[in-house]
């Protein structure tokens, strides 16, 4: 498991905005809210309702190395392949592995060594459709 001090994200806002912050506390589909801190130090508790996304970012020696070979390294993302179309248009492609109902959301693994994300967390309430390709 990657050492929580190193586990970076972008929050992805229902209003358009981001934030760049590192977790203080482990995440998972069943939390109702994100504890990180902002770049600027500022300590965030952000519910689940304001975000549309929480996108985990690579380390960016595994992207550029990703990105010189043209495939994602390691093992194929878990679960079956989807589409997710956001409640504002934006389209993002990778693999579902889990979703439940009474979870806020889902992980996403993208599939493209373009992919700045090691994993997407998608806000429930933030799809408009949720595709199972394949």
């Amino acid at each position: 498991m990657e050492e929580l001090s190193s586990v970076e994200v972008v929050l992805r806002f229902r209003d358009g905005h981001l934030t760049r912050a590192v977790l203080t506390r482990e995440f998972t589909p069943l939390d109702f809210a994100v504890e990180a801190e902002a770049e600027d130090g500022e300590k965030l508790q952000v519910n689940i309702s304001e975000l549309k996304a929480v996108f985990f970012l690579k380390d960016p020696r595994r992207r550029e190395a990703e990105l010189q070979i043209g495939a994602v390294i390691g093992d194929p993302p878990p679960g079956a392949p989807a589409r997710v179309e956001f409640f504002d248009g934006e389209i993002i492609h990778g693999h579902v592995q889990e979703y439940r109902m009474e979870n806020s959301g889902f992980f996403l693994y993208p599939t493209s060594p373009e992919s700045n994300n090691d994993k997407i967390f998608v806000v429930a309430r933030s799809i408009n459709t949720l595709s199972l390709e394949g």
